[in-house]
């Protein structure tokens, strides 16, 4: 059989994927009927025509996916190449160490998204309704305005994706004939692409042709409230959401005339890409997420919380529990998530459990960097005047993530005193196991000279981290492991567009109070002192400076968001990846590998030491991802990226 995510042919080109691809690679269905299936007939089949829809969702991302082969522009590769994680194996290991010019540049989506761009606009064309009132198949006017409502949202959301990673690219707007005989595309204007996927977005918001949510309010909680059946399929909230971040993007440094070099870039025909600035775009996109942050009160979504026997908020939990199940923070999730285990599934689990517990693969690792930016308990970070850090002896930490809340002995005091969110997404030196293993594991995670994750095989954890977050604690990864369990792998959530809101006020009006107000809403579920109660303790006062603030937002966003997919786009579009500057992109560092934990700290032959771990080529055309290197030598309109 044939099915329907099966691409036959791999396009090479923009122009090439104008052309007709044979049915049968789309569909499930035997080489007999492919042999006399043609467009019409497919559409003429709703149950082929429901294959063809499901093909369209192909062009989501899918971030709870990272490291070993899972190399795709379309998996969290992003993380790594960001420098929030290390990649022990596979093709992802060290893209940023080796580096890459416009011919070799790795992780493209320009020809998927091209693709499922052209077969929703096939869908657009084609489908209606089918099928009688007794069909238990048919296909009615109600599911085919939903499904041609859901094809233009993923038009947008796979313009939306382009333009993160590329800018301004050629824009099409309706299915291209592929017997034409101009099949070259000239790039839009970033103007021209934000207003055709604001137009898309609006269409589908104004339709009523999604349903608003997927939330069931009948049901007070648990997986069912949440309708898993269909819980890919975008909602109004969705595009709301979607559109919001658009704006967000279109209003950040990289593509509202701060990149410097990307203000010279024209077309051919003399057209100039990229805007100079405008305060106009701040403001638009403080009014579509004021839409989200209304649509969030009538839908009902709001900050996952767990809370103590005293009703007041447990940080641990909260920050645990919103990735272990569906909830009312999440606005829109796939059903796939590689924390599960299957034949392809749960490969997270193993790459990020040490080789000493199980079937621990010890593959994707935490930079020292992402370590040193999580806050301190007390909300200081660990470069803050007046902050209780410190590097300087061993310590006992109570591991938060432990079933039994077991102390850990020996622990660096680096890894002391530190914020919930730390604990959640990271396993450092010594850490015990959320359930400690029934044969002797009383020291935790090792990673120095002589452990059981050392650096004595080839796919050490190569920094002496391994990243924590996402894991479920109710259970060890063993042959017995529980093979299915409904966690989210979430794509757009509330804690994120807070922290948008709040970023756009700030750029807008620095003295505005709903910056610090949604700040300090992250914060103060995470367990932290907000920043109102900062300045009223004389510990830190950023209240409106707009710098301090901005840097501050950018600091929350990657320590909420560490690990989702967001702060490789983050740094791009805020452009602070340069020499000296907050997301410094030459080098990432880890623990010392070649030493030992009982050595004295700081000296040589202490893992107790910062280390290099990779130099990293950083130049500043990779602000933007290159135009692929065979697009240029086929369409004639084409022109590179700044500086490639």
């Amino acid at each position: 059989m044939k099915r329907i995510w099966k691409k036959g042919i791999w396009i090479i080109s923009l122009t090439a994927c104008m052309a007709f691809v044979a049915c049968s690679d789309y569909l499930d269905v035997s080489n007999e009927i492919a042999e006399s299936l043609d467009l019409e007939a497919v559409f003429r089949n709703p149950e082929y025509t429901r294959q063809w829809h499901a093909n369209l969702f192909n062009c989501i991302s899918e971030y709870s996916c990272t490291g070993g082969n899972n190399a795709s522009g379309f998996t969290n590769v992003w993380s790594s190449i960001g420098g929030e994680t290390l990649i022990s194996s596979g093709p992802s290991a060290r893209i940023m160490e080796a580096g890459y010019n416009s011919d070799t540049a790795p992780c493209h989506r320009w020809w998927v998204l091209y693709r499922e761009i052209r077969d929703a606009f096939i869908f657009l064309n084609r489908v209606v309704p089918l099928g009688a009132i007794e069909d238990e198949k048919q296909l009615t006017e109600e599911s085919v305005r939903r499904m041609k409502a859901e094809a233009k949202f993923l038009i947008a959301y796979s313009y939306f994706s382009l333009f993160e990673l590329y800018g301004p690219v050629p824009l099409l707007t309706e299915e291209v004939d592929p017997e034409s005989k101009d099949l070259n595309f000239a790039r839009s204007t970033v103007d021209e692409l934000l207003d055709y996927i604001d137009q898309l977005l609006e269409e589908v918001i104004l339709s009523d042709d999604l349903p608003a949510t997927l939330i069931n309010a009948a049901i007070p909680d648990g997986n069912e409230r949440y309708n898993l059946n269909e819980i890919v399929r975008p909602t109004r909230s969705a595009a709301i959401a979607l559109r919001a971040k658009l704006w967000v993007y279109a209003a950040s440094p990289l593509f509202n005339g701060g990149y410097a070099e990307a203000l010279d870039v024209k077309n051919k025909d003399g057209k100039n890409l990229f805007p100079s600035y405008s305060i106009e775009k701040w403001k638009t996109a403080k009014k579509h997420l004021e839409a989200v942050l209304d649509d969030a009160e009538t839908c009902g979504y709001k900050l996952y919380k767990a809370y103590k026997e005293d009703g007041s908020v447990d940080a641990g939990r909260s920050i645990y529990e919103v990735f272990q199940s569906y909830n009312d923070e999440i606005i829109w999730a796939t059903g796939k998530n590689y924390y599960h285990t299957g034949s392809q599934d749960g490969v997270m689990e193993e790459n990020t459990t040490p080789r000493d517990l199980y079937k621990g693969w010890a593959h994707v690792c935490v930079t020292q960097e992402s370590v040193d930016g999580f806050f301190m308990k007390d909300g200081l970070t660990i470069h803050d005047p007046g902050t209780i850090y410190n590097e300087v002896n061993m310590t006992e930490v109570v591991n938060p993530c432990n079933d039994k809340q077991h102390l850990d002995k020996n622990i660096f005091t680096m890894y002391a005193n530190r914020e919930s969110r730390f604990y959640a997404a990271v396993t450092y030196e010594g850490k015990s196991w959320h359930i400690q293993p029934r044969f002797n594991y009383e020291w935790g995670a090792g990673f120095a000279k002589g452990e059981g994750s050392d650096n004595s095989v080839g796919d050490y954890p190569r920094n002496g981290y391994l990243l924590y977050k996402f894991k479920n604690r109710q259970i060890m990864y063993t042959s017995d492991y529980i093979k299915k369990w409904a966690r989210p792998s979430i794509l757009f959530r509330l804690a994120d567009f807070y922290l948008y809101y709040a970023e756009a006020c700030n750029e807008i009006d620095p003295e505005d109070e709903n910056v610090i107000d949604y700040l300090d809403k992250i914060r103060e579920r995470a367990g932290i002192p907000g920043y109102r109660e900062l300045a009223a303790a004389g510990k830190k006062n950023i209240i409106g400076d707009q710098k301090l603030q901005r840097k501050a937002i950018q600091q929350e966003r990657r320590v909420e968001l560490f690990a989702e997919g967001q702060r490789f786009f983050d740094i791009r579009r805020w452009m602070i990846c340069g020499e000296g500057e907050d997301a410094d992109q030459r080098f990432v560092h880890g623990m010392n590998m070649n030493g030992e934990r009982n050595q004295p700290l700081g000296t040589e032959k202490s893992f107790y030491r910062r280390t290099l771990i990779e130099n990293r080529p950083w130049k500043r055309a990779m602000y933007l991802h290159p135009i692929p290197f065979d697009e240029l030598q086929v369409n004639k309109k084409m022109v590179q990226n700044p500086l490639w």
